[in-house]
Order: C-alpha cells, then structure tokens, then sequence
C-alpha cells in the first residue's frame, strides 16, 4: 500500500502544528487577548482568549483532545466577563495554570486575577484561586482585599488605610482576617468576579 506525500507530511508534523485551535467569533467580536499552551496536560496546545464587542466580553478556553482515531477540540468553556472594563485583560499561562487578570468599575475599581486548572475528574478548566483588590483610583477613599485559595479553603482579606504617613505606598493593609471558605470545585463558567469575592454593592 502507498502512502501519499500528504500522508507523510501530516505523520512528519508536530501534532501541535496540525491542531492548533483558532478563535471563534460572531459578527461584531474582536479578540482582546489570546494565549496558547497546553492546559490539560495531553501535549496538544489548547486556547485561551477573550472575546468582545460593544456590551459582552467573554472568555472562552478551548481545549484539545487526543483519541484511537482523532484529534478534536473540546466544546469551549465560556466566562461572562464585565463588558466595560478598564482597559484590556490579561491572559498568562505558568505550569498549567491560566491566569486571568482584569481591572473593571470607575474611580472606585477592582482589581482581580483568577487563576484556573484543568480538573480530570470535570474534564474541565475549575477555578482554584481568585484575588481581589478594591480601590479608590483617586485616593479618595480606603479599600480591601481578599485572596481566596480554593484547593485549601483558605481565605485571607484585609483592611487598605490610605496611608497618611510618611513613605510612598498610596494604603497600608490592616486588619487582616483568615478564615476558612471551602467550595466544592467551580468549573470557569461558573466563576465568581473579584467584586462577589469582596462582597462589593456591584457584584451580580
């Protein structure tokens, strides 16, 4: 039996190169930001991107999959984003571990990062920390933060004085509380925004 040239190619090729997953966007959308890596640990690069037009703004994480007889795209998880933030996102992928980081609100905003993980037993990308931090982006208030640890349950807030003494630093933390806030896994889509963390009037 013959092999095609084509053949060939397609068996000389990097799975990588031959699978690559490209953005999906409806009429009006642009890409904001996008990363690509392995996020499910197969050695086949998967997608990450942030999707947006007038009023929506998505994150869409695509994932590649290998079987006895294919090579696919698993369907794409999605993450409503604030469809007015403060500037674009950031996407950045370190030992399998998608990092959103986004700024939304006004002169009072939010400052949040969720870190993400592919979970084999969702066969998902699950939320395994979120960080947040609230602020006066004119000084004219005091702010807070919290981190949340979701594979531990640990959770730490704490206090931000504007600082009226001596030094550069626009707040000093105070009052830092730790507690613990076990969840059950929460896959991307269902993920809590910096402000629910906070508990800031704006949260959904």
């Amino acid at each position: 039996m013959r092999t095609s040239a084509l053949a060939l190619a397609l068996i000389a090729a990097p799975l990588a190169a031959q699978e690559a997953p490209q953005p999906r966007l409806a009429a009006g959308e642009t890409v904001e930001v996008e990363i690509r890596g392995d996020l499910n640990g197969d050695a086949l690069p998967d997608l990450a991107y942030v999707a947006a037009r007038e009023d929506m703004r998505e994150l869409r994480v695509v994932t590649s999959y290998r079987s006895a007889t294919d090579l696919g795209e698993n369907v794409a998880q999605v993450l409503s984003l604030d469809p007015y933030p403060l500037g674009d996102a950031v996407l950045k992928l370190r030992d399998n571990v998608l990092n959103l980081e986004e700024l939304t609100g006004g002169t009072t905003a939010v400052f949040s990062t969720h870190r993400f993980r592919w979970d084999a037993k969702l066969s998902a990308m699950r939320l395994i920390g979120l960080d947040a931090t609230l602020y006066s982006r004119t000084y004219a208030h005091d702010g807070m933060e919290a981190s949340w640890n979701l594979l531990t349950g640990d959770l730490v807030t704490r206090s931000l004085k504007l600082n009226k003494g001596p030094g550069d630093a626009a707040y000093a933390k105070t009052r830092e509380k730790r507690r613990k806030k076990p969840s059950r896994p929460i896959r991307l889509e269902k993920s809590p925004d910096g402000g629910d963390l906070l508990g800031w009037p704006s949260a959904k």
